[in-house]
């Protein structure tokens, strides 16, 4: 009896180690939604995050999707009115993907022609919940121009209305310019279905 008691009482012990340490992350497997904006704080759309953790480590994709209302004519046939939604750009993967109790952490890659932006997202799991910041690290040497007018090309410059060169007390990329990392806050909750 004594023997059955002690044998007893440690499989009790065990399991009271055991549990917590399997219990111990998060599992946010499926699909995410939470607003995106562009690193200059515009609307974008959702960010849709789908999720596959295996232990420890996580993968899957995110993608911005943006949904709009929209009009269709279609000649000899009755005006078609509903949403239409597009996704910009390709998925992009998850890398390095860890989850820790109710913490989770990842990389995406996104490309722009010849340039790469890295993404770095941390993120803290509470219900059907994630509180993120995301850091996205710019290219070096700032984005590329998309071919608008200079101010040799008659952009307005500080003194017309435009905005003020570094030389001028304008940002520089360590005062927040185009280079270097700039962080995002949002919330994802779980899509249910």
């Amino acid at each position: 009896m004594k023997t059955k008691l002690i044998i007893g009482t440690f499989v009790v012990f065990l399991a009271a180690l055991i549990l917590p340490l399997s219990a111990g992350a998060a599992d946010i497997s499926g699909k995410w939604t939470a607003p995106a904006t562009s690193p200059s704080g515009s609307p974008l759309g959702d960010r849709i995050f789908t999720f596959k953790v295996t232990g420890d480590k996580v993968t899957g994709t995110v993608v911005t999707q943006q949904t709009v209302n929209a009009t269709f004519d279609v000649e000899g046939q009755p005006k078609m009115i509903g949403k239409l939604t597009t996704q910009l750009g390709s998925p992009a993967e998850i890398s390095d993907g860890k989850i820790t109790g109710n913490e989770v952490s990842f990389v995406t890659v996104n490309r722009m022609g010849q340039m790469e932006m890295k993404t770095n997202y941390k993120g803290v799991i509470s219900g059907n919940e994630i509180k993120f910041t995301a850091e996205m690290q710019m290219p070096a040497g700032g984005m590329p121009s998309m071919g608008g007018p200079s101010s040799s090309q008659g952009a307005p410059s500080a003194s017309q209305g435009g905005p003020p060169s570094a030389s001028q007390g304008g940002p520089t990329a360590s005062q927040g310019g185009q280079q270097g990392p700039r962080a995002q806050e949002f919330v994802a909750k779980k899509i249910t279905q």
